[in-house]
């Protein structure tokens, strides 16, 4: 009770310290929480300034209006003001396009199919796809669309949209746009450039903003950071690029990965990420924890490079978003010439059946990361449960019930091993009575003693092995999973969040963290580590921690999303059924005889014995506490001696010597002894 005391005091001031955490938190980030994910930056918020216009690679640029570059770009005065129109809807999402370099200003995701709640992904800084020129040290070029362009809309039709602009006489750039209806969130997009001069026309890099990602905002955790879900990645399908010498990290692909990530706050304090040389690109996006941005170019693209910065709001240090880039070469355009880029775009949640069906490893986005190969094949079945039962929350406890049964031979095993291993204490107990002062001889002896009575000390130990990659699959898998987002189960309004019951002084109250815990706890009592004076100071101590191990969970599962601890409830609800079952059955085999008169001295040949016994827990627990052997009858004459031997350890003598508490726990084991005496008494008794 007093450990119990104890391990509730410091589990209170945990979430104490949590909580106070917390509130530093959210005072720091009291900006950010005027608005949310589906709400576009406050208008008297903007993006924390620079002094003179920046690119994203961090070059200073700029726009001097009496000066172009061989006159290939007309000078742009003044910024031509926005003008917005929404098209090429369909059941999935609403482009709202944008004058401003022919580009998106935002899109719409409808709720439908797996999406279970509306989201805007605006774009308040930059358009998407936006386009600029740069050099090929990745400077924008000088008065090329430095400003604002305005294109011309030349065509607007449910599935198709067209935009054009012309720079003097030199330069035409015209953007189409189509989409057909059964796309789901994907649409087409081509740009082609036109040299309409009659001289050559060099251009050395064409720039298309890959738009922002702002976060999206989630309840209090301490060991989950919103930053970590703001990316800017790619997929570069070639080789790594030879610059002096070969290396992966040429290319910009850190230890030679094909896909990449980028995190906000790997970005540095300028805020801007080191530039990616992409030999061959696949795709390039943008992401936050459930939504993404993705150009896929319908042919892997060379030379491309990717480059993205952190988005901050005025006076503070935190990101609140990501924005990228991707820019590719154009070079040289004879008069008359035409070059146009084909281009897939995705925007759209993250969802990994979706992505997968759209091929070229786009379901890379999910960011699985070691575990994908459990990642993928969970989210698969979730998905296709609960599509059949219609509920995600049913889906995922079908899918916990399901890795249960597959995995039921090997925990069963490992539950028959461990009643083993506890019915083998008494013989094991007095091997290493009788080696004391020799380990290596004890060692010897007790994997002698293991082989003889077949069993493995360490098959206990599978189970949580197996499972701990199953857990780590689990959790990449529902981080992400855009499907769960809106979803509400039970009393859980949104399984992509905690399962929020209250709010008390802004902490989160959880009930199903605790209901995880109170069948944890009650799974590790169906099987408690025997606690007699044969154990050693080791084993004492790691019985201890085990049992404050549901309370370690809960401090780190509390603040996690309501799926995940979901899996971990009905995991603990199946290993109790299958408790109950297993320890139903009767040990299999005896303890080897050689085993005994190896501690004994002696040929148990010479008493009397049967050559199986099924024993009952009660018993077995019994016999353990009074160091008898877990075989053959009971000596009567036996039982006494050794009771009377563990019985003097609690003599009125011993006891007046001991503290109080000492006392009470001595009185506790002594009650415990004379009930096992006298229920093996009645057990001789009736077997007589």
């Amino acid at each position: 009770m007093k450990n119990y005391l104890i391990g509730i005091v410091f589990l209170l001031a945990a979430f104490y310290l949590l909580w106070q955490q917390g509130e530093v938190a959210r005072e720091q980030s009291t900006v950010d929480t005027a608005w949310d994910g589906n709400q576009s930056l406050p208008s008297n918020q903007a993006f924390q300034p620079t002094e003179e216009k920046k690119s994203l690679t961090g070059e200073a640029t700029s726009f001097n209006e009496g000066e172009a570059q061989e006159d290939a770009f007309e000078v742009i005065q003044d910024a031509p003001e926005e003008e917005l129109f929404e098209g090429m809807a369909n059941e999935y999402s609403t482009l709202q396009f944008t004058n401003y370099s022919g580009g998106l200003r935002k899109i719409d995701l409808n709720e439908f199919e797996r999406l279970s709640r509306q989201f805007s992904m605006e774009h308040s800084d930059e358009p998407f796809l936006a386009l600029a020129f740069e050099d090929d040290n990745g400077n924008l070029v000088k008065g090329a669309m430095g400003k604002p362009i305005a294109f011309e809309l030349i065509e607007k039709s449910p599935d198709k949209v067209i935009y054009s602009w012309e720079s003097g006489k030199n330069l035409r750039i015209q953007r189409t746009y189509t989409r057909n209806p059964e796309n789901g969130y994907q649409f087409n997009h081509s740009i082609v450039i036109t040299n309409i001069g009659s001289q050559p026309l060099g251009l050395e890099r064409l720039r298309l903003n890959l738009g922002s990602a702002i976060k999206i905002e989630r309840m209090y955790n301490p060991f989950d950071y919103a930053s970590t879900y703001l990316n800017v990645g790619y997929y570069n399908s070639g080789p790594a690029i030879p610059e002096g010498c070969s290396c992966a990290t040429c290319s910009g692909r850190i230890d030679g990965e094909k896909d990449e990530f980028i995190q906000a706050n790997e970005m540095g304090p300028s805020g801007r990420m080191e530039t990616r040389y992409l030999s061959q690109a696949r795709w390039a996006c943008v992401n936050n924890q459930f939504f993404v941005n993705l150009i896929r170019p319908k042919t892997d693209m060379s030379d491309v490079r990717v480059s993205g910065q952190s988005i901050r709001l005025q006076g503070e240090e935190d990101p609140v978003g990501v924005k990228g880039a991707m820019s590719f070469p154009v070079g040289l355009l004879q008069p008359g010439a035409s070059k146009e880029y084909d281009f897939e775009v995705y925007a759209g949640p993250k969802d990994y059946m979706g992505l997968k069906s759209l091929g070229a490893d786009q379901k890379k986005v999910m960011q699985f990361g070691i575990f994908w190969w459990i990642s993928e094949p969970l989210s698969w079945a979730l998905n296709f449960l609960s599509g059949m039962l219609g509920s995600y929350g049913l889906g995922i406890i079908v899918l916990t019930i399901i890795v249960k049964l597959i995995l039921w031979p090997l925990t069963a095993q490992a539950t028959r091993s461990q009643k083993k291993m506890q019915s083998l204490q008494g013989p094991m107990a007095k091997l290493r009575e009788k080696h004391k002062g020799n380990s290596q001889k004890l060692n010897q002896e007790m994997m002698k003693f293991y082989k003889e009575n077949k069993v493995n000390p360490f098959a206990g130990c599978w189970p949580i092995l197996v499972q701990i990659p199953i857990f780590l699959g689990m959790f990449w898998m529902l981080r992400s999973a855009a499907e769960l987002y809106g979803q509400s189960f039970l009393w859980a309004e949104d399984l992509s969040e905690q399962d929020n019951i209250s709010m008390l002084y802004g902490f989160s109250l959880n009930l199903l963290p605790i209901v995880m815990v109170a069948t944890q706890w009650f799974q590790m009592k169906l099987n408690p580590m025997q606690m007699g004076p044969e154990m050693s100071e080791a084993q004492r101590i790691n019985a201890k921690m085990m049992r404050f191990m549901p309370f370690m969970f809960l401090v780190f599962l509390y603040f996690f999303s309501s799926p995940l601890v979901l899996y971990w409830t009905v995991q603990n609800l199946m290993t109790i059924f299958q408790t109950l079952i297993t320890k139903k059955e009767p040990v299999k085999g005896e303890v080897a005889s050689k085993g005994v008169i190896d501690v004994e001295g002696e040929d148990d040949d010479s008493k009397p014995r049967t050559d199986r016994i099924e024993l009952s827990d009660e018993e077995r627990k019994s016999r353990n506490l009074l160091g008898l052997r877990m075989k053959g009858a009971i000596n009567p004459k036996e039982l006494e001696k050794k009771y009377k031997e563990r019985a003097s350890n609690y003599s009125d003598k011993r006891l007046s010597e001991m503290n109080a508490a000492k006392r009470r726990q001595a009185l506790d084991k002594k009650d415990r002894l004379d009930q096992a005496h006298e229920f093996l008494k009645n057990l001789i008794d009736k077997d007589s």
